[in-house]
């Protein structure tokens, strides 16, 4: 049986009309055989054949073929633009919400679509929100669904990346908690962090250093470790776990160190990863 047919089987056969508002470009594509299979996520849709309105996350997937002839995705959609499409929706599984509520995409019909209520939701999701506070600015970046800013980190100024309370929400109360916290106590916690590193990764270093082939290169010391990481960014997820990035050094050809805490400030691990 063909992509293309187990593609289709998952879908309902009637094919009829939504608008969508798009919530950001497709920037990649899942790889099956010799085709591949984009999508877009969208924030809300009208059904066109009834004329209702759903504010709820969905998404619209197609398949295209995986060749040097291919350019693009397929179809292009901007971020937060109103489209006109032809549609198939899924056949419902046991699987998460918005998975539900998937289609399968027909074709285009017409882009910079007027439609009075996706416009007034677009408006609101153009509309600049942040945080102001002591630790300093945050602005939502609603394609990821986190707050960007920068904190000082024992003097070194890194991103640091607040999730939502919720998904597509305005606020990130949990975790603006913890990293303050985090950044009230942060000699505590920066050597607390720096001391787990070290002991789980200086002897894999010490391997890296054997594997280079350097003539006189020097052993790495849990101390020498510790001093040459250099803290990048943070990221605090809804539930108030942390992941820190911390920069080798080159102790690992210039991989970056990852630690990744509980909200109480347990560590859970610490590994090379990029």
């Amino acid at each position: 049986m063909s992509v293309q047919t187990d593609f289709e089987k998952e879908f309902e056969t009637e094919e009829y009309e939504m608008l969508i508002l798009v919530q950001s470009p497709c920037k990649g594509a899942a790889s099956i055989k010799d085709m591949l299979k984009p999508f877009v996520d969208f924030l809300a849709s009208i059904d066109l054949r009834t004329g209702q309105f759903f504010h709820k996350k969905g998404r619209v997937e197609w398949l295209i073929k995986n060749d040097n002839k291919r350019k693009g995705w397929g179809y292009k959609f901007e971020q937060f633009g109103i489209y006109r499409v032809t549609v198939r929706k899924c056949i419902p599984q046991n699987q998460i919400q918005y998975m539900n509520n998937r289609y399968m995409l027909i074709n285009v019909l017409e882009e910079n679509v007027s439609n009075e209520k996706l416009e007034v939701l677009k408006e609101y999701y153009f509309r600049p929100i942040s945080i102001e506070n002591e630790l300093g600015s945050f602005v939502l970046d609603r394609e990821f669904s986190w707050f960007e800013g920068i904190v000082n980190w024992n003097g070194v100024e890194v991103n640091a990346y607040l999730e939502t309370d919720e998904e597509d929400g305005n606020t990130a109360k949990q975790a603006m908690k913890v990293l303050k916290k985090v950044v009230d106590n942060i000699v505590e916690y920066d050597t607390k962090y720096r001391e787990f590193a070290a002991q789980e990764l200086t002897e894999l270093a010490n391997e890296w250093v054997d594997a280079s082939d350097e003539i006189d290169a020097e052993e790495i010391t849990k101390e020498i470790f510790m001093k040459r990481m250099e803290m990048s960014e943070i990221t605090v997820s809804s539930d108030g776990s942390l992941s820190l990035f911390y920069n080798d050094d080159d102790m690992f050809w210039g991989h970056t160190i990852e630690i990744e805490a509980k909200p109480n400030g347990e560590i859970i691990s610490a590994n090379i990863a990029g």
